[in-house]
């Protein structure tokens, strides 16, 4: 019963960690447009004034030619040869938009709106290209991801479950004496099948209290590391909520009952038909 639900949670838990992760990769992917020499920057300030407004649009970031060149002289401070051959007095660099949206997959949405919009004639290009790819493989992890997910709970479900019925079932015959002596003395179906339906879902109960440790102690000891190190950063914000916590606790101490209760009543049912 501990591995069946520790399996639940487990699954539960990863679909959290894996979202966290897709959230915060998606916060980093924007789109860069970028305007041509003869652009106003009065024109390119109405039309990041126009494009904060629209609904899946979550920033937009004006950014001058003088801006651009300098935040590349700084990342390119240490490259003497590129330094080298740039000149800081000419500008090479034009002004543009970076457009932060709140789903990677409304980026072609956005760009296309800005393309229809009155300053399309101003705008040289955008980075739609190069995010292209980015977004590509986002969308085809989340949904591997998503799909694999289900498919090995049901898989890994059904195996555990299986085991748990037969555990039980294994349990209840070594009784079928007592049980066939007590319904022969007149008792009812109900008043034999309950002391194992409760003894089942003490199961769950016992079973549910010893994942909630050891997923405590997987978390503390191996996950929160993890997390803080390689995918992303756990300070001011833990990786799971409380009220996740709670729902997932419930979530053990419900399949546990049910599993619990239902084995047993299954088990018991065809040794009360004598």
């Amino acid at each position: 019963m501990a591995q069946a639900l520790l399996i639940v949670s487990i699954l539960a838990s990863l679909n959290v960690v894996i979202g966290n992760t897709i959230r915060s990769i998606n916060e980093r992917i924007d789109v860069a447009v970028f305007f041509k020499e003869t652009a106003l920057e009065a024109d390119i300030l109405s039309l990041k004034g126009d494009v904060e407004q629209w609904q899946d649009v979550r920033e937009v970031v004006y950014v001058s030619s003088k801006d651009a060149l300098n935040k590349f002289l700084e990342e390119n401070r240490n490259r003497k040869i590129i330094r080298s051959v740039i000149p800081e007095e000419e500008n090479f660099l034009p002004a543009s938009l970076e457009i932060k949206v709140t789903d990677p997959y409304k980026i072609e949405g956005i760009v296309e709106q800005v393309r229809g919009t009155e300053f399309a004639k101003q705008i040289s290009e955008t980075s739609l290209e190069d995010n292209q790819k980015i977004i590509e493989k986002l969308r085809n992890a989340s949904s591997f991801i998503q799909r694999s997910s289900v498919m090995l709970a049901i898989l890994l479900l059904a195996i555990a479950l299986l085991i748990i019925f037969n555990t039980i079932r294994i349990t209840i015959f070594t009784r079928r004496q007592e049980i066939e002596i007590m319904k022969l003395v007149g008792a009812t179906d109900w008043y034999i099948r309950w002391p194992f339906i409760i003894e089942g879902m003490m199961y769950g109960v016992i079973a549910t209290v010893l994942t909630t440790l050891l997923l405590a102690l997987a978390y503390w000891a191996i996950l929160l590391p993890m997390m803080s190190s390689y995918l992303i950063s756990t300070s001011g914000n833990p990786v799971f909520s409380a009220g996740f916590v709670v729902f997932l606790v419930g979530l053990q101490l419900l399949v546990g009952l049910v599993v619990g209760g239902m084995s047993s009543y299954l088990a018991t049912k065809k040794h009360l038909s004598i």
